[in-house]
């Protein structure tokens, strides 16, 4: 008895659809129902979302081990703050963009997501001839070279404690109307996303994850398309960055530092890489369990007098639902659905 393939493929991309969708309209509805600071804080979890799916690009569907991400993040964040608080330029080589006039908020996000793409396809063209752990190397010391420049050009940059744009700078005048444009953003970036990995560019980067040499030998231009990947995951991570810095209204070094870099990780590989719709769930499990659930258990913890903060808490959260799920909760949730197809399409044949 023979399967309709197609069929059951096409009922998961509808169920990746679904539950996307699901994921919008839940979040469309519920603030009238929750207090101010978890609207706050759930704005930032759909930004986040952005880093997490967008590296995902890189390294679930193209193969690539990006530990640099965090370099795209800070460059769209920093452009960002510096176009909207030009005067700190001042005896900079770009005096000039001070006598400028002043560029929409909208506008200087995509400059920032357009330079964090540049800046990737500079490093992609450089770098990514290298495979496997060389490339992931040079692009963990990436985050570093950047924190270590806020810290030299601190007079621009701000230095450890970075600087504020500004209560006009923000994304939106009210926390919810910055809780509405970062789902919209979010939402956005998501389906664009979607859009890629489903035309034939993305059919190429997944050849070129599954089996280089065989993806080389039928005609593919493997560096071509490792480094259109990597460019775009750049950009969308420099767009991100650019609205991060409008919502917090402040640029520092956080925005390029490796505790970002290993939250992204841990989104991507706990929800399931190469899914899209996995990196969307981790993000917002492991962005909530980080700066929401846990600040409620540590204290108690301290309290009972264990010497425990929430960073070791959540790895070890983490550390549990990869034994569990070692291909990632949405894979598992996948294979359930997947399997319940089955059954039924078997059943009607027989």
């Amino acid at each position: 008895m023979k399967l309709n393939i197609y069929e059951l493929l096409k009922k998961q991309l509808k169920l990746e659809t679904y539950v996307f969708i699901a994921i919008l309209v839940i979040m469309a509805v519920i603030p009238p129902f929750i207090p101010s600071a978890l609207i706050y804080l759930l704005g930032l979890t759909f930004l986040f979302i952005i880093l997490a799916t967008s590296w995902d690009l890189t390294t679930g569907y193209t193969g690539q081990l990006n530990l640099g991400h965090t370099v795209f993040v800070g460059i769209g964040a920093y452009t960002a703050a510096l176009l909207q608080v030009p005067e700190r330029l001042a005896g900079t080589p770009l005096e000039f963009i001070a006598s400028m006039p002043k560029i929409p908020i909208w506008i200087d996000m995509l400059i920032g997501g357009i330079l964090a793409g540049i800046f990737g396809l500079v490093i992609g063209i450089i770098t990514l001839r290298l495979k496997g752990w060389y490339f992931a190397l040079v692009t963990a010391i990436l985050p570093l070279v950047f924190v270590e420049i806020t810290l030299v050009f601190r007079e621009v940059l701000g230095g450890e404690e970075g600087f504020s744009i500004g209560f006009e700078n923000a994304l939106a005048p009210t926390t919810i109307e910055k809780y509405y444009l970062s789902l919209i953003l979010m939402a956005i970036s998501v389906i664009i996303l979607q859009i890629i990995i489903n035309s034939k560019l993305g059919l190429r980067f997944m050849a070129i994850r599954d089996d280089i040499d065989l993806a080389e030998s039928i005609g593919i231009d493997t560096t071509i398309y490792k480094v259109i990947s990597f460019a775009i995951s750049s950009f969308f991570a420099g767009v991100a960055g650019a609205a991060i810095v409008h919502y917090r209204l402040i640029a520092c070094p956080d925005l390029f530092d490796i505790p970002l870099m290993l939250l992204i990780i841990l989104s991507v590989v706990i929800g399931g890489q190469g899914t899209l719709i996995g990196p969307v769930i981790g993000a917002i499990i492991v962005y909530l369990l980080k700066h929401w659930w846990l600040k409620a258990l540590v204290p108690m913890l301290t309290y009972l007098y264990i010497p425990i903060n929430d960073d070791i808490i959540l790895y070890m959260i983490l550390i549990i639902l990869a034994i569990l799920f070692p291909e990632g909760i949405w894979m598992k949730l996948k294979d359930l659905y997947k399997s319940v197809i089955v059954t039924k399409i078997v059943a009607k044949r027989t």
